[in-house]
């Protein structure tokens, strides 16, 4: 049997993304452990938070980042055109840590390590949007509050019956996107990818909500 693609290291080399699935319904794509097919199932202003982290960084960086290359010079703010590349920064900066790294982690190892630095117990088989989901828990569960930006996100849940999807008993505002304490603490790349991860996990979480509650409409 044909050892499996690795979509992550196709992307990182400036292969496009693959097309979805016709078959997948945009909740599935959402729910995707492929990092390309979660940031294409983005609209460009779900992508704004992602990109605004990775090019305004103030600490050093690699040696062409997201900024400098030419598909964001020439992308007119088209994020979509430049998820290769949004993919590939934030695999390096899950990997620059490690000596003589020749291949970087996959965004799946990334999260991962965080969920293991902020002790969340997750197994090979938990699917990246479950460590995301409870990465979110956790803040909502150490009362790390400030922000509306989950409020969107709780707001949905609750209203379509699956607020057990965070899994907080009395959720309020939640500005996942600021950098979690314990990251900031870390040094620059748990930084980095801890506020990448949880700017991803606030917009796949919110559009995944919304992409259900679609489904529930047209099965209703």
């Amino acid at each position: 049997m044909p050892a499996p693609l690795d979509l992550d290291a196709l992307v990182a080399q400036g292969a496009a993304p693959p097309p979805p699935s016709p078959i997948m319904s945009r909740a599935e794509r959402l729910e995707s452990d492929d990092l390309s097919v979660v940031l294409g199932a983005f609209g460009r202003s779900d992508l704004d938070p992602l990109v605004k982290i990775l090019v305004d960084k103030d600490f050093n960086t690699k040696s062409k980042p997201l900024k400098d290359s030419d598909a964001y010079k020439t992308g007119g703010g088209d994020h979509h055109r430049y998820i290769p590349q949004i993919v590939e920064e934030i695999r390096w900066w899950g990997s620059h840590d490690l000596k003589d790294a020749s291949e970087p982690r996959s965004y799946r190892t990334v999260v991962a390590e965080l969920c293991e630095k902020a002790e969340i117990e997750v197994t090979d088989t938990t699917s990246v949007f479950d460590m995301e989901r409870l990465m979110v828990k956790k803040r909502v569960d150490a009362g790390e509050m400030g922000g509306s930006t989950v409020g969107t996100v709780i707001g949905a849940a609750a209203k379509f019956g699956i607020l057990r999807l965070i899994g907080a008993a009395n959720p309020v505002g939640l500005g996942v996107t600021a950098a979690w304490t314990l990251w900031d603490m870390m040094g620059p790349n748990h930084k980095m990818t801890g506020q990448c991860v949880m700017a991803i996990a606030e917009a796949r979480m919110r559009l995944w909500c919304a992409a259900m509650a679609d489904e529930m409409e047209v099965v209703g």
